[in-house]
């Protein structure tokens, strides 16, 4: 009996050991970035692999449109759509930057200009497939698993806590027995 009581303690903190490092995780790289004023993107495209992946979390920081050079992975509005490529040619011309990128895995390549005084995303780092966890938490569905089972959980602690008859913690104010 008592082995049992172990084991299931010993589970039960692996478990929450495992599931506070991966809400870490999320939370460091989704959060973080934004602390060094930087952005967090979820990759939805296998245009960078493999350098990036399909469900990659890019962290892109904003840099001058000058400052970009040929090699990077730079982030840039396509068309409304947030894209990042690498810049195969870059080229000031008159007040305009004017540049040409491609995904590592496509085969055609993008041509577009920023204003030269304006502004890009370079990507810093990517942190693999936690992207795909974002995307689900973002969903109607993720939202209110990402209520409901915590409050399950802890209701159901605090049940088997009840039905145990686990004494209860002392309070400071309340005197000794």
């Amino acid at each position: 009996m008592a082995s049992t009581r172990i084991a299931g303690r010993l589970l039960s903190r692996f478990a929450t050991a495992a599931v506070a490092g991966f809400v870490l995780a999320l939370l460091l790289s989704s959060v973080v970035p934004l602390a060094f004023g930087d952005r967090s993107l979820v990759v939805r495209s296998g245009s960078m692999a493999p350098a990036i992946d399909t469900g990659d979390i890019v962290a892109v920081h904003p840099i001058a449109a000058s400052a970009a050079r040929v090699g990077d992975i730079v982030t840039f509005d396509n068309h409304g759509k947030l894209t990042s490529h690498r810049a195969r040619a870059i080229e000031r011309k008159g007040a305009h930057v004017v540049f040409t990128t491609q995904g590592d895995a496509n085969s055609g390549q993008e041509h577009w200009k920023v204003a030269a005084d304006g502004r890009i995303g370079l990507v810093q780092y990517r942190v693999p497939k936690l992207g795909f966890v974002v995307v689900k938490v973002q969903s109607p569905i993720g939202r209110f698993a990402l209520i409901i089972v915590p409050a399950l959980l802890l209701g159901l602690s605090l049940l088997r806590r009840i039905w145990r008859g686990e004494p209860r913690a002392r309070r400071l104010d309340e005197p000794a027995r």
